[in-house]
């Protein structure tokens, strides 16, 4: 009986000692779901991992990927970046920022594969980023949105529009040539991006949308500013993971006193659309109650820009007002920042290189002699080696040194025979694949001739992809070029420009485009208009 009775108190212990408490439970059910998601998320990126594993790249830590590499100022973080492609070479190489595996992809081969992909037309979410600046206009738009628009878009920009911009070119560029005088017989450098970025700014403001800024500097100059500041502060959240949730993003904009930079980048571009969409209604009426519509009116208003974004609403295109100020302040910074640019990095480089701007002047001088004459579309073909000296510019500072594009499926590239998963985003690198010793003997050193015809022939043709390439490019190269060769013949035709900067000293920065993070400093004298040596 006494051992029935230990036997069973024995068997009572024994269980108690296996029941768990509801503590106990509910950890183990905890840890457990937390494995089974852990599992689940690497077996989900299992494909990026083992892509990863083939390729050499920066250190990378969880959470925060390679993050740790781009901590510091603009100017740095652009250090940091050439320093990576000295390292690592022309490659591919990965680069996790965050938790996303990006792959760089510097070999033209693999670009023009990437590039002209229907699998890869999507923008990267960092572009996500750049909506507080760009919104969604055919830079940074979704694809869905950016096939609508593009395919709506793509005819304003004809022969014939191109055409009606001359006046307005030649017209601001004389009023540039009157503003440079207050510089002459100083022996104290000023910088270019003073002169050259209201300009180009003036030039898109009317020609795009039928606004002249000239008697609006003020407002003209304000969004210069805050263009600037905007596109550094977006820029900063690609490179520093712990901003990415808009939460965060918010809080560091109002520690750094910046809360308005966006509503104050939104001022003259809403403004001018008001305005435009006040004419335009008051043109509708005329229209519509006048049988014969003067002709001269006709001339006095040529359509622009912003004028066919209306008219294609009216046709049914169901632009939203969102839509139409996103395309607007594309095309604003699109139009002039980045010609401005590279105006300012080629006049430096002309004035560090006076033998090379004697041959420019030369060519120049052989097209319209000493005269003052205005300037055609038909001048500007005659300007050749004038567009060697931009496109040479344009390899070795391309306004947008990396472009981001994330793959909707697996692309399989040519070096290292790499299978790209699904969701990989591809850095694609115009300042790397500009400065391949391979493709450009002595890359860092400013030759033209680098765009000899000849010497075109010889490389990919993704060698140089200063606006982009495939279906994605720019739609705005055509008109860039254009205006980029009026204002620089238009400048050397009455200046000459000089500088005590070497190349070595030209510092470079990023935010949405590449800078000089030490301005243009530059001084001019009156030109001698006379041809120095013919061209042969």
């Amino acid at each position: 009986m006494e051992v029935s009775q230990d036997f069973s108190l024995a068997s009572k212990h024994s269980a108690s000692g296996l029941r768990m408490t509801s503590t106990e439970l509910t950890a183990y059910a905890v840890i457990s779901f937390i494995v089974v998601l852990w599992c689940h998320y690497k077996w989900n990126r299992r494909h990026f991992e083992k892509l990863a594993s083939k390729m050499t790249g920066p250190p990378a830590y969880p959470i925060i990927g390679a993050g740790l590499e781009f901590v510091g100022t603009p100017q740095q973080v652009m250090e940091r970046i050439i320093k990576l492609y000295d390292i690592y070479g022309s490659e591919p190489f990965k680069v996790w920022m965050g938790t996303s595996l990006g792959v760089t992809i510097s070999k033209p081969e693999d670009v023009q594969i990437v590039l002209n992909s229907s699998k890869a037309l999507e923008k990267d979410q960092f572009y996500k980023f750049f909506k507080n600046t760009v919104g969604e206009g055919l830079f940074s738009a979704p694809v869905h949105k950016w096939r609508r628009h593009r395919r709506l878009i793509t005819p304003v920009f004809n022969a014939k529009l191109l055409d009606q911009f001359f006046p307005v070119f030649n017209e601001k560029n004389r009023i540039l040539t009157r503003n440079l005088r207050k510089e002459l017989g100083k022996t104290q450098p000023f910088d270019l991006w003073d002169y050259i970025a209201p300009t180009t700014l003036n030039l898109i403001c009317q020609n795009a949308m039928g606004y002249n800024l000239d008697s609006h500097s003020d407002i003209g100059s304000e969004f210069e500013k805050a263009m600037i500041k905007a596109s550094e502060l977006d820029s900063v959240r690609i490179y520093k993971p712990w901003l990415f949730p808009n939460i965060f993003f918010s809080l560091f904009l109002r520690l750094q006193g910046q809360s308005n930079v966006f509503k104050t980048l939104k001022k003259l571009p809403l403004k001018m659309i008001n305005e435009k969409k006040e004419v335009f209604a008051q043109k509708k009426i005329i229209k519509e109650t006048s049988v014969i519509y003067n002709t001269e009116e006709k001339k006095k208003n040529l359509k622009v820009f912003l004028d066919t974004l209306f008219e294609l609403n009216e046709a049914g295109a169901n632009f939203s007002d969102n839509d139409i100020l996103d395309e607007v302040v594309t095309m604003m910074i699109g139009g002039s920042e980045t010609s401005a640019i590279t105006l300012c990095f080629s006049l430096l480089l002309l004035a560090i290189h006076p033998d090379i701007q004697s041959k420019v002047y030369d060519e120049i001088y052989d097209v319209f002699g000493d005269g003052d004459q205005t300037i055609t579309t038909e001048d500007t073909t005659k300007l050749v080696y004038l567009e060697q000296v931009l496109k040479e510019t344009l390899r070795l500072f391309p306004v947008l040194p990396v472009v981001f594009r994330e793959l909707q499926d697996d692309i399989k590239i040519i070096s290292g025979n790499h299978v790209l998963p699904k969701g990989t985003t591809c850095y694609i690198a115009p300042l790397f694949i500009h400065r391949d010793c391979d493709l450009y003997p002595n890359p860092l050193n400013f030759n033209p001739e680098n765009f000899s015809q000849e010497n075109i022939s010889k490389r990919h043709k993704y060698s140089f992809i200063a606006f982009s390439g495939g279906p994605r490019g720019c739609i705005g190269s055509k008109y860039a070029m254009l205006s980029m060769k009026v204002m620089m013949s238009t400048f050397l035709r009455n200046y000459s420009v000089h500088t005590s900067c070497t190349f070595n000293d030209i510092k470079l920065k990023l935010d949405l485009l590449l800078r000089s993070a030490n301005g243009y400093p530059v001084t001019i004298q009156t030109r001698d208009r006379r041809p120095s040596y013919k061209l042969n």
